[in-house]
């Protein structure tokens, strides 16, 4: 039997019911509806938190006569990913190869940011809309909260040093799940008219709960 340590690499190998089995074997409570990029997110906090090599988190697998296995996670690249967590938050992580990582660590004035580009059709060659979020010192992923009403999202992975911005790595184009109009046009408070079925649905008080816990949504 070898042994991996975990990282990014390691844990995109496995499939979602053998994460879920190391998530139960170190502790972490996994929801029903918990996505696979989540689940390996919370997998690698863990691990980032044993700083003792004894203590490392390790993968075990069924490979007899065989050297442990060693990864470094980047395979060397530039690249950058995202996924959405639901229609109002993206999740985006990143790596970078050694040139560009060397290229940012060594220059003070040298930082990463990420472009959070929107179109109305995928196939458009210039973003609809876009906005810049700084990247945080010393981490490979972030949070985004996704404006209202957008269908196409495409992240930019930019270098910027003395003002200015280089695209090193780019995301695929994903598309974000679009709602009924008279459901994304709702606020509490807002007097709308409903028809008796609707009405027996108890949308009024469902969205009144929306508003309370996902008030980020109607922003």
């Amino acid at each position: 039997m070898s042994e991996e340590p975990i990282n990014r690499a390691s844990l995109e190998k496995l499939s979602f019911s053998d994460l879920v089995k190391l998530a139960d074997e170190y502790g972490v409570d996994v929801p029903e509806d918990l996505d696979r990029r989540f689940l390996i997110a919370e997998l690698l906090e863990l691990a980032e938190e044993s700083n003792n090599k004894e203590d490392e988190m390790i993968i075990a697998t069924e490979t007899d006569n065989q050297q442990p296995i060693i990864l470094n996670g980047n395979f060397n690249e530039t690249q950058v990913s995202c996924v959405l967590r639901n229609p109002a938050w993206l999740f985006v992580f990143w790596n970078l190869n050694d040139n560009d990582y060397s290229r940012i660590m060594d220059n003070p004035g040298t930082s990463l940011k990420l472009r959070i580009c929107s179109y109305n059709d995928p196939k458009d060659v210039k973003p609809e809309e876009a906005f810049e979020v700084q990247t945080p010192s010393q981490s490979q992923e972030q949070y985004v909260l996704i404006p209202q009403g957008k269908k196409y999202i495409k992240v930019e992975l930019i270098c910027v040093k003395g003002g200015a911005g280089e695209v090193i790595a780019f995301s695929p184009v994903i598309s974000i799940p679009q709602g009924a109009s008279l459901v994304n046009d709702l606020q509490p408070g807002r007097e709308e008219e409903f028809s008796p079925i609707v009405e027996l649905s108890g949308i009024k008080e469902l969205i009144t709960e929306q508003y309370k816990n996902h008030r980020h949504s109607f922003s």
